[in-house]
């Protein structure tokens, strides 16, 4: 395996979540410079209302400049347990409680130059509460069904990866019909 070593490190951005970071790295005898981003980590969250229903969140993404429909998600707190922050991020973008959470498992959001790692859980035994969207958060339900998720998918209606993913996992999982490789 190669050995990287660390030559400089420097913090170019420290902000209200992420950290941008530029080092210096020795990689072969060659010294590169790579910009990347720290970031806490997140969780995904497949609110199932039975067996074949979802709910997700018409959501404004200002760094894509538009609505994208995705799973509730949310950032982790400093020292916050994972399975605490999917309960609070569905309750909050939702309107929903979850009696059950199971982890179904964990990805790199884009490690090419970010650190975020991401938990998808699955919620089920849903019941209502009130939303309590952040201030800055834009958020609107809507409930399909897994086969109609993943026929979205594969028209690129639903085109967030880590929602792509929540869903994959969801029907890989048994839970609804299988998903169709794209056309």
């Amino acid at each position: 395996m190669t050995k990287i070593r660390v030559k400089d490190s420097t913090v170019i951005y420290q902000g209200r979540v992420i950290r941008l970071i530029r080092e210096t790295l020795e990689v072969r005898g060659h010294r590169i410079v790579r910009e990347t981003i720290q970031h806490p980590g997140a969780v995904v969250v497949v609110p199932m209302l039975d067996h074949s229903r979802i709910v997700f969140v018409r959501q404004y993404r200002r760094a894509v400049g538009r609505f994208l429909l995705e799973l509730p998600a949310g950032t982790l707190e400093l020292g916050e347990r994972r399975d605490l922050c999917a309960k609070r991020e569905l309750e909050e973008e939702t309107g929903w409680k979850a009696k059950h959470l199971t982890r179904l498992g964990q990805f790199y959001a884009a490690p090419g130059f970010v650190s975020e790692q991401m938990t998808i859980f699955l919620a089920t035994g849903l019941t209502p509460v009130p939303p309590r969207p952040e201030p800055d958060e834009m958020v609107t339900p809507v409930i399909l069904s897994l086969r109609e998720a993943l026929q979205r998918i594969r028209t690129g209606s639903i085109c967030d990866a880590k929602t792509i993913i929540g869903v994959l996992f969801t029907a890989a999982r048994g839970n609804g019909p299988r998903p169709q490789p794209p056309t």
